[in-house]
């Protein structure tokens, strides 16, 4: 299955790269293009489900930076460096014949422009360079080159913001734009696929826990559907009181980001030790939660990880992602869908915790724990308003009708 990349760019650069992504196998590209780098922090809330995101430049990435700590996929940026100066000034001198004194440059760092000078010992006059930041609105730079231009000390600019691009257009300044190596972005793709392939490779590591509940009573059952369910686990009960959970760690982190896990995991008032361990076998997990167990007091969690990395005691040792039902996106899609805010809660976090932006009505009502004909219903009122689409069919293992599969239509982040 190809590794679905979102690609956050101008609509200059999603020109540049879909001619270059063709060279890389099983990947597909969906594009979401900006205006100015400033509407990239917004433009994150309209990514649909997908396996990575590609941030196409420095600038961008910089004004989205403070979200994407927290974004629940791999993510990259294309980054402006000396390759991209070099091969930009290379252009510059085979298609223009133009001195370097008579040129501008807005660069990220005007050190580039520098290191490449030096490598080439080029002892010449040199370029006006202007540094680009966040600070600074893309108009205050194009003004600095209009000036020069203006008084005539220049005849060529060259410049790392688009819209500075296609304003000097308009003005019929000579203009081009740093030009992003091919190798440079065919290396940040390839980075990019790796990271989605390598997250997809640790969800599924397997997971073990074990629960220790001291004293015998009818809350014990109850202790263990809640917690089974939470994390997606399946059991075996070694001693009245003493389970083994199974489940992977991908199931178990999503489980510890949602807020219902932390309310149960307060509301136990009957004494319980719970602890998890990661491992690439399901030997090595069971015996990293052995010894996790060790650390955990009365109504702690603890996981071990297969570096024996301790986390914990959860619930309070991190902060949660709560999933509110007030969120406007998520009361104006219930209203076009007829479905409950929680619901279309429950679907958005059931696409953040897949693997594959792609599942079948089987895949969703084992997550919401519901009838098959309960979902059907769910995906067809989806379906009918253009929040979800039929992408193919699954023909089943053994004899029977071919399921439909799917993928969601809004974004999810």
């Amino acid at each position: 299955m190809s590794t679905k990349i979102a690609v956050l760019c101008s609509k200059a650069f999603k020109k540049r790269i879909l001619s270059i992504a063709q060279n890389i196998d099983d990947i597909q590209l969906e594009f979401y293009l900006y205006n100015q780098p400033t509407d990239a922090p917004s433009m994150l809330k309209q990514i649909k489900p997908c396996d990575a995101l590609l941030i196409g430049g420095t600038l961008p990435y910089l004004h989205a930076q403070s979200l994407l700590e927290k974004f629940p996929i791999p993510w990259n940026y294309i980054k402006q460096d000396e390759t991209a100066i070099s091969t930009t000034l290379l252009s510059l001198i085979a298609n223009h014949a133009i001195s370097l004194e008579k040129v501008s440059i807005d660069v990220m760092n005007p050190v580039f422009v520098d290191n490449v000078l030096a490598d080439i010992e080029y002892s010449g006059p040199k370029p006006y360079v202007y540094p680009i930041s966040i600070a600074e609105a893309p108009n205050d730079i194009l003004q600095k080159h209009l000036k020069l231009w203006q008084t005539k000390n220049i005849d060529f600019v060259i410049t790392s913001i688009h819209t500075v691009f296609d304003e000097l257009q308009v003005l019929n300044i000579p203009a081009m734009r740093v030009l992003d190596a091919t190798g440079s972005i065919i290396q940040c793709l390839e980075e990019t696929k790796s990271q989605s392939l390598l997250t997809k490779s640790e969800s599924v590591k397997a997971a073990v826990g074990l629960l220790d509940i001291p004293e015998n009573n009818d809350f014990n059952s109850l202790i263990l559907n809640h917690i089974t369910a939470a994390t997606h686990s399946t059991y075996k009960q070694i001693t009245p009181l003493y389970y083994e959970l199974y489940t992977t760690a991908g199931h178990l982190q999503n489980a510890f980001e949602k807020e219902n896990m932390q309310k149960l995991l307060q509301q136990i008032e009957q004494p319980f030790k719970l602890a998890f361990g990661y491992g690439h076998s399901i030997f090595e997990a069971a015996q990293n939660a052995k010894y996790a167990l060790e650390f955990a007091k009365p109504f702690e969690v603890y996981i071990l990880d297969e570096h024996k990395n301790l986390l914990g005691p959860f619930p309070n040792s991190e902060a949660k992602i709560s999933l509110k039902t007030n969120d406007p996106y998520i009361l104006e899609m219930a209203k076009q869908t007829n479905l409950s805010p929680a619901n279309i809660s429950k679907i958005i976090n059931f696409s953040r915790e897949r693997q594959s932006s792609q599942f079948t009505s089987h895949n969703l009502s084992e997550y919401l724990q519901v009838s098959r004909r309960t979902t059907e219903r769910i995906i067809k009122k989806l379906v009918d308003r253009g929040y979800a689409k039929a992408v193919g069919e699954e023909m089943p293992h053994q004899q029977g009708r071919p399921r439909t599969i799917y993928e969601l239509n809004f974004a999810t982040y």
